[in-house]
């Protein structure tokens, strides 16, 4: 994960339990993440085919 995304543990926790597939766009999109909500957000968002 890049570090601007800055994770806490919680975050980190959460985003290493997604498929490869969601955290390869995760890393690759320009999302604004800030928060473990953020994450789960866009995160679905990915998981759902649409994108920020």
């Amino acid at each position: 994960m890049p570090k601007q995304f800055n994770l806490t543990p919680q975050m980190q926790e959460y985003f290493d339990s997604l498929s490869e597939a969601v955290k390869e766009s995760i890393i690759q999109s320009t999302a604004s993440i800030n928060s473990l909500e953020d994450l789960k957000s866009v995160a679905q968002e990915f998981a759902n085919g649409t994108e920020k």
